[in-house]
């Protein structure tokens, strides 16, 4: 079996015509930042330009390019993926599992444990895997045991239904649900 590999936000999903335009763009800014720049320290390059009589096509030119690249920036930064992925390669191309997938699944294992009210689940590293769980739990449980018992059962979990190992789960008690006893009835619970 291939190792799997952990990606990034935002991993290496630019294109090569998205590379291109961006550096369209930082050559555009460039120029008129130097322009601005000339004109500052007296040069009257631009103002000449601007009271010549072609300044109404190669200003047009100018507008419609500027338009342009500002609406493809606008594009390219909504599109552009910030999600964080869990990587395998394959023979037939990559598969990409979120992280805010296997936070989910975490979070439903945990959750399946007697003490556990509610969780909230945050990778914190996807290159050496790292989650840290926010836990809120039920009174009269080890909050140690239950602790431990959180980092064994995810741990588990993960690599059996995703395949790989979290090398570190750290948990976070954060408050005390309602009484045990009202809201779990029947659950094992330590006296």
């Amino acid at each position: 079996m291939k190792r799997r590999r952990l990606r990034p936000p935002g991993g290496s999903s630019m294109k090569l015509l998205d590379r291109i335009l961006l550096g369209i763009c930082a050559v555009v800014l460039a120029l008129f930042a130097g322009l601005l720049l000339a004109t500052m320290w007296g040069s009257t390059f631009v103002v000449n330009w601007l009271l010549s009589s072609n300044v109404l096509l190669e200003g047009g030119i100018a507008v419609v390019i500027l338009v342009l690249l500002a609406v493809y920036l606008v594009i390219l930064v909504t599109r552009f993926d910030t999600k964080r992925y869990i990587v395998y390669p394959r023979e037939l191309g990559e598969v990409k599992i979120s992280t805010e997938c296997v936070e989910s699944l975490i979070v439903e294992a945990a959750g399946q444990i007697a003490g556990v009210e509610q969780v909230k689940a945050v990778f914190t590293d996807v290159v050496e895997p790292k989650v840290a769980l926010k836990v809120l739990v039920y009174p009269d449980y080890n909050l140690s045991q239950l602790s431990e018992e959180l980092q064994e059962s995810v741990r588990a979990y993960v690599e059996k239904t995703v395949g790989i190992v979290i090398l570190q789960i750290e948990v976070s008690v954060v408050g005390i649900g309602k009484k045990a006893k009202e809201a779990d009835i029947g659950q094992d619970h330590v006296d």
